[in-house]
C-alpha cells in the first residue's frame, strides 16, 4: 500500500481499537475471576475429600515396642534404643517417632528401629510415642514412658560459720531475702503469717505487715522493687511495694505455694514436689518447668529457694540439706549438708517442723545467710567441699 492508503486504514481502525482493547481487558478479568472461584471451590472440595479418606473405626495393630520397656531408667546422655517389631499381616507404610513431644524420625522400612539421644533432654518421665501409618487407615498410636535421671553424682559440701546473729524465735520462717543491709522475711502459720523487715545484726523487726488470718504465708522474692509473697494452700499470692509494704495486687496459681526466687527476669517457684516453675511476673503465667533429679531418684519437697551464681538453691523440707540445681535441666549439681548449725540444746522445737528453712544471698558482698523455722539464730556461712 501507499503511505496515503496506510494513513486511511490507521484512521479507520483506531476507534475500533480504543473500544475493543478495554473490552478485552474486562472479559479477561471476568474469566480470571470465574476461574479462581472455580479453582477455590474445587480446592475446598479436594480438602474435604482428603479429610474423609481416613477410614473410620479402630486402628489396626501393626507394630509393637520391644524396647525400651515401660518406665525403663536411663541417665542423661544415654542412648535410648527404640526397637519395633511388626505384628500381624499389615506392614506399615511409615512410622513416626516422637520423644518428649518432638518428632525425631520417620521410618519407611526395616529395620524398624531408632537410637534416641538424650543429651539435651529434661529430667523425669519422658513420653515416647510411635505412630504407624498404612494407607488410609487410622494410624496406630503407642505411648510409652522412660525415666531420665541425672548423669551427675552430686558433690557434697559442708560449711564454715562466719557470723551468728539473733533471730526472732517466734518467726516461722518461710522465705528470706537480703536487700540493702536488711532481711525481708515471710513467716507462716495460719493466723500468724506476716511480711517483715529486720535488722541483720540485732534481729529487730523494723517493719511488718500481717496477712489475713486465713492465709498461711510462704516464700517471698524481690523483683523490680516489688515483693512477691506466696501462700500455702489458697492458690493466692500477694504483690507489695518494696518501701511501704502496701498491697498492690493479688496473684493466683494452680499449685500449692512453697518457695520463690528470681533470675532477675523470671520468677522461679516450687510447690513442694520435685517440680520448679518459671513464671513471668506481670500475670504470673507459667512459661516452663523442670523436674529435679539426682543420679538416683527424684528429689521432692523443694521448699525455700534462692538464685545464686546461675544456680537454684533449695531447702529440702524436713532435712538439713540444701540442693544446688541446674535451672536448665533440673539436675542436682551438689548438696550442702548444714547439720549441726543449732545445738540440741538450742533447738527446743515447738514441733518437728521447726527445721532449716531460709536462704538469703547478698550478691554485692557475696554473703550467704541461713536460718530455720522458729530458730533463735541467723547464720552467715561459707560453703566448702
Amino acid at each position: 500500500y501507499s503511505d496515503q492508503n496506510m494513513e486511511i486504514i490507521h484512521k479507520m481502525t483506531k476507534p475500533v481499537s480504543s473500544i475493543v482493547y478495554p473490552f478485552f481487558l474486562l472479559l479477561s478479568f471476568v474469566i480470571f475471576t470465574w476461574s479462581c472461584k472455580s479453582n477455590g471451590a474445587s480446592g475446598k472440595s479436594n480438602v474435604v475429600e482428603a479429610e474423609t479418606k481416613v477410614k473410620p473405626g479402630p486402628a489396626i495393630k501393626m507394630v509393637n515396642i520391644d524396647q525400651p520397656l515401660e518406665n525403663a531408667r536411663f541417665s542423661s546422655g544415654d542412648i535410648v534404643p527404640l526397637r519395633l517389631s511388626v505384628t500381624g499381616n499389615t506392614i506399615p507404610d511409615s512410622v513416626r517417632i516422637y520423644f518428649d513431644g518432638k518428632l525425631l524420625a520417620t521410618l519407611y522400612s526395616t529395620p524398624w528401629q531408632h537410637d534416641i539421644i538424650t543429651q539435651k533432654v529434661r529430667m523425669g518421665k519422658i513420653p515416647l510415642k510411635v505412630m504407624a501409618f498404612s494407607g488410609t487407615r487410622r494410624p496406630q498410636v503407642i505411648t510409652r514412658f522412660v525415666l531420665l535421671l541425672s548423669d551427675i553424682s552430686p558433690v557434697l559440701f559442708s560449711y564454715d560459720i562466719i557470723n551468728v546473729y539473733p533471730h526472732d524465735r517466734s518467726a516461722y520462717t518461710q522465705g528470706l531475702v537480703y536487700h540493702d543491709g536488711y532481711l525481708i522475711e515471710s513467716t507462716g502459720q495460719t493466723g500468724k503469717s506476716s511480711l517483715r523487715k529486720a535488722e541483720i545484726k540485732t534481729g529487730k523487726v523494723v517493719q511488718k505487715y500481717d496477712l489475713e488470718r486465713k492465709y498461711f504465708g510462704e516464700g517471698i522474692v524481690l523483683l523490680n522493687d516489688r515483693i512477691y509473697q506466696l501462700t500455702w494452700e489458697h492458690n493466692t499470692g500477694f504483690v507489695y511495694d518494696l518501701e511501704s509494704f502496701k498491697l498492690i495486687k493479688n496473684i493466683h496459681y494452680n499449685t500449692q505455694g512453697w518457695g520463690i526466687t528470681t533470675d532477675g527476669e523470671k520468677l522461679i517457684m516450687s510447690d513442694g514436689t520435685n517440680k520448679i516453675f518459671f513464671i513471668e511476673s506481670e500475670y504470673f503465667t507459667v512459661l516452663s518447668s523442670i523436674e529435679v533429679y539426682d543420679n538416683k531418684e527424684a528429689v521432692w519437697q523443694l521448699n525455700e529457694l534462692e538464685y545464686i551464681n546461675g544456680e537454684i538453691w533449695a531447702n529440702i523440707y524436713m532435712t538439713d540439706r540444701v540442693a544446688r540445681i541446674d535451672p536448665a535441666t533440673g539436675k542436682i549439681l551438689s548438696y550442702i549438708n548444714l547439720t549441726g548449725l543449732l545445738t540440741e540444746k538450742e533447738k527446743l522445737q515447738q514441733g518437728p517442723e521447726d527445721v532449716l528453712n531460709g536462704i538469703a544471698w547478698d550478691e554485692e558482698s557475696k554473703r550467704l545467710f541461713v536460718t530455720g523455722k522458729r530458730w533463735p539464730k541467723l547464720f552467715e556461712i561459707k560453703v566448702r567441699k
